[in-house]
């Protein structure tokens, strides 16, 4: 059963399947980021996976959040996700937070050996970012607004983290999102996950990838450390 379920990609040059079954992830979201990151980790067979996500299902988020259906309006996000992926792969623990996360309560995140943002505001993001850099743990991050989007990986000690790239933090109202936008970005997030978790190629470390999917431009911008950043002092390690 293993070798039939994940024959495809255990032939890929320095995949290690099993180092892959005992790893941990915490993704932070489980809307429409999440929903591609999320079932694409899981079909990979990572073997741990934390979801946090304290909202319900809304008819709104039905353009995007491909994990829920009609029928789970009014559901707890991480029940709706956990029963598909649940039914999707048997053999990934699955460990549902149904909370949204704070200051107080960020440490429940535990240990995971990456973190990611798959998340909507920028409060939230910057609580997950600065549990990441105390943490040493890498940090996966995404977003999207109509029909663009960004995603950057923070290595705490070697790279700018979110506080870096956000230095004024505002937040916003409802903004529009194209469902694939979400979705593309979502896949982008889960391949830089199985890349950092098996040492595969190279990572979005120190770089912005800016992708506009109505000219398919997709630009690279080197991130900048923020002269005494009050989450990681503004400068590497070293």
């Amino acid at each position: 059963m293993w070798l039939r379920r994940y024959e495809r990609q255990v032939t890929v040059p320095g995949w290690d399947q099993e180092k892959l079954g005992r790893a941990h992830v915490a993704v932070v979201g489980a809307g429409g980021l999440g929903s591609g990151v999320l079932y694409y980790l899981v079909a990979a067979g990572v073997g741990r996976i934390t979801v946090v996500d304290g909202d319900v299902v809304e008819e709104s988020n039905l353009n995007r959040q491909v994990l829920h259906f009609t029928s789970d309006v009014g559901r707890r996000k991480v029940e709706s996700a956990l029963e598909k992926l649940e039914a999707l792969n048997p053999e990934v623990t699955l460990e549902p937070l149904a909370i949204e996360l704070t200051g107080e309560n960020v440490a429940v995140l535990g240990n995971p050996d990456v973190l990611v943002d798959a998340l909507d505001n920028l409060k939230s993001r910057l609580i997950v970012n600065q549990y990441a850099v105390e943490n040493r743990m890498p940090l996966v991050h995404a977003a999207v607004e109509g029909f663009q989007g960004l995603i950057t990986t923070v290595v705490p000690g070697r790279t700018p983290c979110l506080a870096c790239i956000y230095p004024d933090p505002k937040e916003r109202g409802k903004f529009p999102v194209v469902g694939a936008t979400a979705g593309l970005l979502g896949l982008m997030e889960a391949a830089e996950v199985l890349k950092l978790l098996l040492g595969l190629g190279e990572v979005l470390s120190g770089r912005l990838l800016i992708v506009n999917i109505l000219s398919w431009e997709f630009r690279n911008v080197r991130t900048k450390f923020r002269r005494s950043c009050p989450v990681c002092g503004g400068r590497e390690d070293g």
